[in-house]
């Protein structure tokens, strides 16, 4: 049932609540939080990192069996082949005394295991080798990260990375309701945790709740320029997916919600960002298909957090090829007077007049450019 097999340590954590105050078998009631209850009410709609994988297994505490969502399997043989160790990244407590562990294996679970090492190819939810965490801590399931993370919370309860570490577990371990918890009680404590703020954002998107998904994006975004725990290029793409989620959102909610925070919003929260800049490319052609066209966004506003990017990364991207469509654009973008689509043929040769029409006829839609004349003496300029 939605909402059990829940660590009350977590509720403690979450919520500061004696332990002898919190039931042994909590249920999602017990996690707080503004989206916790969407989440479960709506968990068919949360995709999961992987389809279910059922195994059953027998709790080495009370010594019920059950049937269970293991995960992926990780398989670890040493040099010489004979030390093998197996980890489970499917999160799940026993359904009877919601012990974590131990467990012991079915013979289900080593059919499985010796059919991975027999026939690697096979396409099995495994994955050979050593799953780490954050501080390379190798948990056998993911219950025991959990217990590793609830430690070094309690000794840092404020630390929102941890927090976000925490939520990422349960969410590889297909428990998007305690991995929502984890998030919201991250910012909770750290307002500018950029990852939280775009895991939160992701898991809305799942259900459609663009209003408060952008709301977390626009967060992202603010505090991205001050935020320490990515280096510059990892927060470069962090802040394009979320960009591209938000111009996602806004698109899906019929534009009911801007993509971006507005100029006065970004400067009322101390951000100096400026999307009115003219660094920023005038002729931006953007692709959910092609992340690094959200690049120039994301650098606005990582403020200067730009100069540490890698140089070889940048100057690949400024050596990129403009699509046609682009050279139309960046054309238009300069002109500071009237131009014909005669002008744009003669500066792009190699462009075709259908591509040109195509273009200004966009960004008109956009309310870029407007139109003058009639006939052979029809005239564009920017509005």
């Amino acid at each position: 049932m939605s909402g059990k097999q829940i660590n009350p340590k977590l509720i403690h954590a979450l919520t500061n609540q004696p332990l002898t105050n919190i039931p042994t078998s909590p249920t999602f009631k017990h996690l707080g939080g503004i989206y916790v209850k969407s989440i479960v009410d709506q968990l068919k709609k949360i995709e999961t990192p992987q389809p279910k994988n059922e195994m059953m297994m027998k709790c080495g505490k009370c010594g019920h069996s059950g049937k269970y969502d293991i995960g992926i399997v990780a398989i670890s043989v040493s040099v010489n082949g004979k030390k093998q160790s197996q980890q489970l990244t499917g999160y799940f407590r026993c359904k009877h005394c919601n012990a974590g562990g131990p467990w012991k294996d079915s013979p289900e679970l080593l059919m499985f295991t010796m059919s991975a090492l027999m026939a690697p190819q096979r396409n099995l939810p495994v994955h050979f080798g050593e799953i780490q965490l954050s501080d390379g801590y190798e948990p056998p399931y993911a219950t025991d990260g959990e217990e590793h993370y609830l430690k070094l919370i309690a000794a840092t309860p404020m630390n929102g990375l941890l927090w976000n570490k925490l939520g990422n577990l349960y969410l590889t371990g297909s428990r998007p309701e305690l991995a929502m918890a984890a998030f919201e009680k991250s910012i909770e404590v750290d307002p500018n945790q950029v990852e939280s703020h775009l895991s939160i954002a992701n898991l809305l998107m799942q259900l459609r709740n663009y209003k408060q998904a952008i709301h977390h994006l626009h967060q992202m975004m603010i505090a991205a320029e001050a935020y320490p725990h990515l280096e510059a290029t990892r927060l470069r793409e962090l802040l394009a997916h979320g960009i591209c989620t938000s111009f996602i959102a806004a698109t899906e909610s019929k534009n009911k919600y801007e993509a971006l925070p507005t100029q006065t919003k970004l400067i009322e929260a101390g951000s100096t960002a400026n999307l009115q800049s003219d660094k920023l490319p005038r002729y931006l052609t953007l692709s959910s298909e092609d992340i690094s066209t959200f690049y120039p966004l994301a650098e606005a506003f990582m403020g200067a957090r730009v100069r540490k990017l890698d140089r070889k990364s940048k100057k690949k991207k400024t050596q990129q090829k403009r699509t046609k469509s682009q050279q139309v654009e960046a054309f238009i973008y300069e002109q500071q007077g009237f131009f014909k689509k005669g002008d744009i043929q003669q500066a792009c040769p190699d462009i075709s007049l259908a591509t040109i029409t195509k273009v200004i006829r966009e960004l008109r839609k956009a309310g870029v450019i407007e139109m003058t004349g009639t006939g052979t003496d029809i005239q564009w300029y920017k509005k």
